[in-house]
């Protein structure tokens, strides 16, 4: 069976079918990926060119940016991350190998464990948010401060207040 990639059904409309190519390309939830795809893309070459590399390699990564400075219980971690409270244990893990965090006990409740950056793991946030003013700058650079003023205020209204 030959497939032809530019097939459309022609029982819906075109009209329907330029609605759908729009919806794609511009609707906020792909727009919202495909920037943070660049944003990742930029930060990784600003670590890389710095000589730091990303630890993007490393699966625990994607719990960095939702570990408090005081430090975090692993279940709030798995709530915030959208991910089971084992994925997290397997990610804390890693994590711990990497040096970037330590575990310490929960003084408010015995039977839980915090997860905090280990000094290591500090140091390696404060070069993070470097290259992250970097990009920012960039992006900055290419909307205006305006701009990026606005966007910062969305983004912020969607993210703290839209629960």
């Amino acid at each position: 069976m030959r497939i032809n990639i530019g097939y459309i059904p022609s029982m819906i409309s075109t009209k329907k079918i330029d609605e759908l190519r729009h919806a794609r390309r511009f609707g906020i939830g792909r727009l919202l990926l495909l920037a943070r795809r660049d944003f990742v893309s930029r930060l990784a070459a600003r670590m890389e060119g710095s000589g730091e590399g990303m630890q993007s390699s490393l699966p625990g990564s994607n719990l960095l940016p939702f570990i408090d400075l005081e430090g975090t219980r692993s279940s709030e971690l798995a709530r915030r991350v959208g991910i089971s409270k084992q994925a997290v244990a397997k990610a804390i893990k890693e994590l711990e190998d990497a040096g970037l965090v330590i575990r310490l006990e929960d003084e408010v409740d015995g039977r839980a464990f915090l997860v905090s950056f280990s000094e290591a793991g500090l140091e390696y946030l404060l070069r993070i948010h470097e290259a992250i003013d970097a990009v920012e700058q960039e992006y900055e650079e290419l909307i205006g401060a305006g701009e990026m003023k606005r966007l910062r205020q969305a983004l912020s209204t969607i993210a703290y207040e839209g629960d």
